[in-house]
């Protein structure tokens, strides 16, 4: 288990938001102040160009000014991988709010 990090791939329309606001939506989230136990719950976001590269290590930066040392690791998309199908909507197949459709990321 631990050749792995859990992640959720994200397919947007810029015309609708930007990536900028997206990272925002991230950090509200997710302030990592402290390591992981183990990097499959690693933090971590991916970047697939050098300009939404510059834009997450720009907004991890100004976050840390105000909260300090954030664990979020700014790392290029390689491969993505989806997770088994019983993960899949695992939030919605059972009855809860607020989640995501799980993936596995390597």
């Amino acid at each position: 288990m631990g050749d792995h990090s859990e992640t959720v791939q994200i397919d947007y329309d810029s015309d609708v938001i930007s990536y900028e606001e997206l990272l925002a939506e991230f950090w509200e989230g997710n302030r990592p102040t402290r390591p992981a136990p183990s990097r499959q719950y690693a933090s971590a976001i991916f970047y697939a160009d050098e300009e939404q590269r510059q834009a997450a290590l720009a907004s991890k930066q100004a976050l840390e000014e105000s909260v300090g040392v954030l664990y979020t690791r700014i790392v290029p998309l390689d491969r993505f991988y989806l997770a088994e199908e019983y993960h899949q909507h695992y939030h919605a197949k059972h009855g809860l709010t607020g989640g995501a459709a799980c993936a596995t990321g390597r």
